[in-house]
């Protein structure tokens, strides 16, 4: 959970891992940071998404699960916490997130160069939706690559419970659904998007 802060006399309406119903305190497309610098947009929920998930959010910012199958541009963020369908609250796009859930019960290799991977939307049809999928690069494949999103530097990808190393299951600074068996990974993000289009990645996403 994050307390933000500023720009100017902004106020807002409470802490990253809260939901509102409406009337929302905010408009969605507001914005705001932490005392780390990470930055925050509020949306508008119109899926059930959990805490450490991707998702994609259009044009009014209006979030949903990112999956595997998008084939439209779309801004990508983490959502801060657990929500319903006509539920409001934030999104991480900017800065360090400590815990993106991923679909894939092993490290999938974390103790590798970060850069080794290829961040793209789940690649397959998993419960919940909007896990983070690490595709070992280089990779003949075509990939729909989440540009702006790059794993930590191997010391930080571990899950940020207290563990020294990564382990399966949700971190305990997110809300999570009890049915991850991803492990988690700290990322970084910068406003990051996909296009819809899969290319084949010559270069480390990194």
């Amino acid at each position: 959970m994050a307390e933000l802060v500023g720009p100017g006399a902004i106020g807002f309406g409470g802490p990253t891992s809260q939901v509102w119903t409406t009337p929302f305190p905010h408009k969605p497309g507001d914005k705001g940071r932490d005392t780390e610098g990470n930055e925050y947009v509020f949306c508008d929920f119109i899926g059930p998404v959990y805490g450490g998930v991707l998702v994609q959010i259009n044009e009014v910012y209006q979030a949903t699960p990112l999956l595997g199958t998008a084939n439209e541009p779309y801004r990508v963020g983490v959502a801060c916490t657990a929500a319903t369908s006509n539920e409001g609250g934030w999104v991480q796009i900017y800065g360090l997130h400590k815990a993106v859930q991923t679909g894939m019960a092993s490290d999938a290799g974390s103790s590798d160069t970060a850069g080794d991977y290829i961040l793209v939307p789940q690649t397959s049809v998993g419960s919940p939706s909007g896990t983070l999928t690490l595709v070992a690069h280089p990779t003949t494949a075509a990939q729909n690559v989440i540009y702006g999103m790059w794993l930590a530097s191997p010391g930080a990808t571990s899950v940020f419970d207290g563990a020294t190393s990564t382990v399966s299951g949700p971190s305990t600074e997110t809300t999570s659904a009890t049915s991850f068996i991803g492990a988690s990974y700290a990322v970084f993000l910068n406003y990051p998007y996909v296009t819809g289009k899969a290319v084949t990645v010559e270069t480390s996403n990194s």
